[in-house]
């Protein structure tokens, strides 16, 4: 027989040994005492065991949730390392306050892991509403806000590993959203997430095959009537079709691919420049991209000045074209974009989309400025009134300007009468092979 309360069981050898010694005795008032006691307890017992085998029944399924705190690099670097380490013990104090005892709860890498037991899924964001609530209130000042991002996977039966990384998926997908603080898997995500796992195997396969290809986009000066540069710019060339950036470089960006495609990009055209200077062919700076993601890379800096070290490139051969755009917003590099300009020629690419600040602008050395192409074919009222600002705004600042994605003859009219006269975009010329750009500056100095 499996004993299931000790206590009760030698309760009830006592009180049998009493009953005995009771009727030995003749004491019959107390036995019946004893024995309405006895009922009493048993009946009790009874009923707490029939509530705990119903509670039983109820589904109690399993959530994998991970935690991210928002903006932790802000938390890092306005507080200190020693206050987020804080902020962290008390935050697994709030998790282990407010989830369901036992409840597993860990430190997992950079994120929280819990993993606990839920009847429903009201209840797992009832959970960490409130762990968020108090979460916010580790900080009292107005100038931070402390708050996680939660990724929920509602465990299936599929093994731990399995239902873990559907937990990551949905944790990234929270750190994405803006409406919410967090975000439920499901099977979209992981058929999405494939697509670009797979979309990124083909990335690096054609890397590796040298199906990437640089092409030359001249930037062309109407009142100087020639070429005064060009952009570098990478497109995916298979079976001799031409893919366009745009078809790849969003996946690239967020799986950190772009990092490899800007050093390939360096690479090339510096052996494309050392051709040019080997035929005696003149040419004008040319532009090569470099993400923010790639700027955040340790070691870039000096990557870029090894490369151009080893191929004897000339500081007024080439120049570092550094997008506003980037896939983490958190990112932000003014600091090296100031260091990257003391070294070598720095452009801003996209300007007024991203988010640069004013004062990188004037504290580091930057010699041009693009205006995006989105300011350009806006043509209403308030769109001409923003670029003739931005326009105005460069030109006081000294930088020089190049207009991006310019494609007809009212567009560049209208840039070259507010003295903006050096265009890039299809109205002059489309992205060139390399054999099409060293003829087009060949037949310029003829």
């Amino acid at each position: 027989m499996k004993i299931y309360n000790i206590e009760l069981l030698l309760l009830d050898v006592l009180s049998v040994l009493a009953c005995i010694f009771f009727c030995y005795t003749e004491n019959y008032l107390m036995l019946t005492i004893l024995i309405v006691l006895l009922i009493l307890l048993n009946t009790v017992h009874i009923l707490s065991r029939v509530t705990k085998f119903r509670y039983s029944l109820i589904p109690h399924k399993k959530a994998i949730i991970l935690a991210n705190i928002d903006n932790q690099s802000i938390l890092r670097l306005y507080y200190g390392r020693k206050k987020e380490k804080e902020a962290v013990d008390k935050i697994l104090d709030i998790i282990e306050d407010n989830t369901k005892k036992g409840a597993y709860i860990k430190k997992y890498g950079n994120r929280f892991l819990i993993i606990t037991t839920y009847t429903n899924t009201p209840e797992l964001i009832n959970t960490i509403n409130k762990i968020n609530e108090n979460v916010s209130k580790i900080f009292e000042d107005d100038f931070f806000t402390l708050t996680l991002r939660f990724g929920i996977q509602l465990c299936d039966e599929e093994g731990f590993n399995s239902n873990l990384n559907k937990a990551f998926i949905a944790c990234s997908n929270a750190k994405r959203e803006k409406m919410s603080y967090f975000s439920i898997y499901d099977n979209e995500d992981v058929e999405t997430h494939m697509k670009e796992k797979k979309k990124l195997i083909e990335l690096v396969k054609s890397l590796k095959n040298h199906e990437f290809e640089v092409f030359f986009q001249p930037k062309y000066d109407y009142k100087e009537k020639k070429i005064v540069g060009s952009e570098a710019l990478v497109r995916l060339v298979q079976d001799g079709h031409v893919i366009p950036a745009g078809e790849f470089i969003d996946v690239a960006e967020k799986h950190g691919f772009t990092t490899y495609l800007d050093k390939y990009v360096l690479r090339e055209v510096c052996k494309k420049i050392n051709e040019l200077k080997r035929d005696k062919i003149e040419f004008n700076t040319i532009s090569v991209n470099v993400s923010r993601n790639t700027l955040c890379e340790d070691k870039m800096i000096e990557y870029y000045s090894s490369m151009l070290d080893r191929y004897d490139i000339k500081k007024k051969d080439i120049e570092f074209e550094v997008t506003e755009r980037s896939e983490n917003e958190l990112i932000s590099p003014d600091e090296k974009i100031h260091e990257m300009s003391k070294l070598f020629n720095v452009s801003i690419d996209d300007f007024g989309v991203g988010n640069s600040s004013l004062s990188m602008l004037v504290e580091s050395k930057i010699k041009t400025i693009k205006i995006d192409r989105q300011f350009i074919i806006d043509e209403s009222e308030k769109g001409r009134t923003i670029l003739n600002n931005i326009i105005k705004l460069i030109k006081e600042l000294g930088f020089e300007i190049v207009a991006e994605g310019v494609e007809t003859e009212e567009q560049k009219e209208y840039l070259t009468r507010r003295g903006c006269n050096v265009i890039q975009g299809y109205y002059y010329s489309r992205p060139l092979t390399f054999d099409e750009y060293k003829k087009a500056l060949e037949s310029e100095d003829n």
